[in-house]
């Protein structure tokens, strides 16, 4: 009985030590899980760089905004008064007419910008900020198109505004 009992506690000892081989060892075998890898973000220099081209161009064009605008208020000033030749009111008015399609040439570079953000899918939320420049490329227009040039050139402001927002959610 010794004997079967000095067995049964051998063989005993032998499956408590193999046990936490085999966990051991089914511990080796798994593969560790690879971490994810993150998602690079998307270059887009060449698309801020279009942007930055139209703030470039309203930039320049209320530069000169303020004072054809201030020659119009003198201008209209003097017809008023009866002080400006036929010649010069034409040529006034011309020059107002110049500066609506000035303003709707300016609206249509950021129209096209918009179209083509539009058609790239990584591009939506650009196009999104896009159209709010558009409104208010819109509202100078319609603005300048009135005769209220002080509200039209504040809605070029925004229109830059709205521009820089766009390239500053690009980064």
């Amino acid at each position: 009985m010794k004997r079967y009992s000095t067995t049964v506690l051998m063989l005993l000892f032998a499956v408590i030590c193999a046990f936490p081989l085999a966990s051991v060892a089914q511990k080796k075998t798994r593969k560790p899980v690879p971490a994810p890898k993150p998602t690079p973000t998307p270059d887009l220099k060449v698309e801020a760089g279009q942007i930055a081209e139209q703030i470039k161009n309203f930039s320049k064009f209320i530069y000169i905004y303020g004072k054809v605008v201030n020659g119009f208020e003198l201008a209209d000033e003097q017809a008023r008064t009866g002080k400006m030749t036929p010649a010069a009111t034409a040529k006034n008015r011309e020059s107002k007419e110049a500066l609506i399609t000035n303003i709707r040439n300016l609206k249509t570079g950021v129209e096209n910008l918009t179209q083509s953000f539009r058609n790239n899918p990584r591009l939506q939320i650009q196009a999104l900020k896009l159209s709010f420049a558009i409104d208010a490329a819109r509202d100078a227009e319609q603005l300048a198109t009135a005769g209220r040039y002080d509200e039209a050139g504040k809605s070029l402001v925004t229109v830059i505004e709205r521009l820089t927002d766009t390239v500053l959610a690009m980064r």
